[in-house]
């Protein structure tokens, strides 16, 4: 299953493999994952498996989570997992596993820091200013600096930077070092990470060294991001260092939607890790 999964993903989603479910949950909290592809029979029996993954979905209920679950399956499992709150299943065989993954995952992105942070962009950027933001959102598990990322992109790190400024952005290189910030927001919502191990997660040098970024940033240390709503904090902390208007004055939502807010589309987290 490993090897078919990694088939499937790679080289358009970045995948890590967890060996048991401890390091699933290692990789997570030290990782810069944006979701998980867990194989249901890999997940331990005891005391259940809806408590297990229960337990996962109340320590990240970010996480773009997707179960893949075999035919042979008990079925009153599904019922059971719907009460844990999990929603998202791919059921097997293998031959047929491609196409729905691909549409699981995407619906499963819609929790992401990406889409949310797309979504408070929106209205103040052009088309073509969104997807290199969305670019650089979906790169923060490469830490590519501005010229790699302006190199994916195919244009040059100066021509980005001057596209942005036009639509009142920050640099490429300051929009980087702000995505960091942007997913830090977003995972220190969570209960099962700490300014700690979201500093690891996003390869800074220490855990000082990323409460600086912040706070030099936004103004908070962890604890009062996560206090003061994460992501959404953040972003309003974006807007006001960078006075963002759009190239008309661009009026519309001030912040990101909530995670649990409708959406009509979804944009694809990139970092997933697995077990199976």
């Amino acid at each position: 299953m490993e090897l078919r999964l990694t088939s499937l993903l790679e080289p358009r989603y970045s995948l890590a493999h967890g060996r048991s479910w401890g390091g699933l949950n290692r990789i997570i909290r030290e990782r810069p994952a944006t979701g998980a592809v867990v194989d249901l029979d890999a997940v331990p029996p005891l005391p259940t498996v809806e408590r297990a993954l229960a337990g996962l979905r109340s320590q990240f209920p970010h996480l773009g989570l997707v179960l893949l679950l075999r035919k042979a399956r008990d079925p009153v499992t599904l019922f059971r997992l719907g009460r844990a709150g999990i929603h998202d299943l791919v059921l097997l065989p293998v031959e047929d596993l491609g196409e729905g993954l691909a549409r699981t995952l995407a619906r499963s992105a819609r929790r992401g820091a990406t889409s949310l942070v797309a979504r408070g962009l929106s209205p103040y950027l052009p088309p073509r200013e969104l997807r290199f933001a969305v670019k650089a959102m979906n790169s923060v598990h490469r830490m590519w600096s501005a010229e790699e990322l302006a190199e994916e992109i195919g244009l040059t790190r100066p021509h980005i930077s001057e596209c942005f400024r036009k639509v009142g952005m920050p640099s490429l290189g300051h929009f980087l070092l702000w995505t960091r910030l942007f997913h830090a927001g977003h995972w220190l919502e969570e209960p099962g990470r700490t300014g700690e191990s979201v500093g690891r997660q996003l390869e800074y040098s220490s855990g000082a060294a990323f409460r600086r970024a912040l706070k030099h940033y936004t103004g908070a240390t962890p604890t009062q991001v996560r206090e003061k709503g994460g992501l959404r904090f953040v972003f309003r902390a974006f807007r006001a260092r960078t006075g963002l208007e759009g190239p008309e004055g661009a009026r519309g939502r001030k912040d990101p939607p909530r995670p649990g807010a409708r959406s009509r589309g979804a944009l694809e987290s990139r970092s997933w890790v697995s077990l199976a």
